[in-house]
């Protein structure tokens, strides 16, 4: 299949800058999401990635202020660009009030990883998908039940007429993701943000999956970013990646250059560690040295120091890397990496590490 790259001239649908997302505890503060910086064009998709608990999820609530307590974004900006050209920070809106809660599920939406925790169990998948149409659109409730019975049958669920007032109980998990999908398409958003969509679906429903977002993006020119933890995934749908370890972007690139020239040692670690077909097939899996940092407990210097296989003894240790610019000079500028090994002097002494 030949990739669809958007237009590098179009202004970016979503700017973040230098997010910040913490979490204070009783035993500690946790900086979940540290000096994110991410853009996402109109119709391309962006892929998260990285290890569990290193912030994919919260930094997609962030964009939506679904942050729960005790969690808060400390800092930065969200510039979202509205269909009339406006530009509306998102960081800077009351996580409840009514400015945000018009742009969830209206022109930013979500699907959430687990259906069963996300969809109610005691009301029909017809009555969940109408609430979210007659909250943002002036339908009568005959209306939004046709549009909920379309948007059933656009994401492949068969009888749709039937299926409406089926309670999740009575789909089967493949269905259920359908249905998430289905009521976050309800109206039209020009953004979705799918939260590790396929992780709970076996291989054949996960391709189905796959295929539908790819199908319903190029119908509605909808921009994605996409969590996941599977490069197998990122390689089916991105256009480009953004490679996160704790709660920090180390790289950055197109989704090409993430598989043949990885830079960031985290990023050849977790491409070594994916499963090979060939000759190599019967080799143990590589494996990344060590854990994830305990949370309360980061690193001195660059937080990937203590698991590297690059180490540079005397700064890794104590200089925490900044993102430094790796395009080359007939690139678009659209390649960074976190590390000291591509900076000789761009890096600070004081960091996340620090604090």
């Amino acid at each position: 299949m030949m990739r669809r790259t958007p237009m590098r001239t179009e202004p970016n649908l979503l700017e973040v800058r230098g997010l910040a997302t913490h979490f204070r505890l009783q035993e500690g503060l946790v900086r979940a999401v540290e000096a994110v910086d991410l853009d996402v064009r109109a119709g391309e998709t962006l892929a998260i990635v990285g290890e569990s608990g290193c912030g994919k999820s919260i930094t997609a609530r962030s964009i939506l202020q679904l942050v729960d307590p005790p969690g808060k974004v400390v800092a930065g900006k969200i510039n979202y660009r509205r269909a009339d050209g406006t530009v509306i920070d998102l960081a800077g809106l009351d996580p409840k009030g009514k400015a945000i809660r018009e742009l969830r599920g209206r022109e930013i939406a979500m699907v959430f990883q687990e259906p069963m925790s996300s969809l109610s169990p005691v009301h029909t998948i017809g009555s969940q998908i109408m609430e979210s149409i007659l909250e943002h659109e002036p339908v009568s409730k005959a209306e939004a039940r046709d549009r909920a019975i379309e948007s059933l049958r656009e994401v492949g669920i068969p009888r749709p007429e039937q299926r409406v007032d089926a309670y999740t109980f009575q789909l089967s998990g493949g269905m259920r993701q359908r249905a998430m999908i289905a009521m976050a398409l309800a109206c039209r958003p020009r953004l979705l943000i799918a939260d590790e969509p396929t992780t709970a679906l076996d291989v054949t429903i996960q391709a189905q999956i796959l295929d539908l977002f790819r199908e319903l993006q190029e119908r509605h020119r909808m921009a994605v970013i996409f969590i996941t933890h599977d490069l197998g995934v990122v390689a089916e749908v991105a256009d480009r990646v953004a490679v996160m370890y704790l709660g920090l972007v180390v790289e950055h690139c197109d989704v090409d250059d993430l598989f043949y020239a990885p830079r960031h040692p985290y990023t050849a670690g977790l491409l070594r560690s994916m499963p090979m077909v060939g000759p190599r097939s019967k080799q143990r899996l590589a494996t990344i040295p060590g854990s994830v940092p305990h949370p309360y407990a980061r690193p001195h210097g660059c937080p990937y120091h203590p698991r590297c296989d690059r180490l540079l003894d005397g700064r890794c240790d104590n200089e925490f890397p900044i993102m430094i610019d790796t395009a080359t000079p007939d690139g678009d500028g659209g390649r960074s990496v976190r590390c000291l090994l591509y900076s000789s002097a761009e890096s600070v002494t004081e960091g996340v590490g620090e604090k």
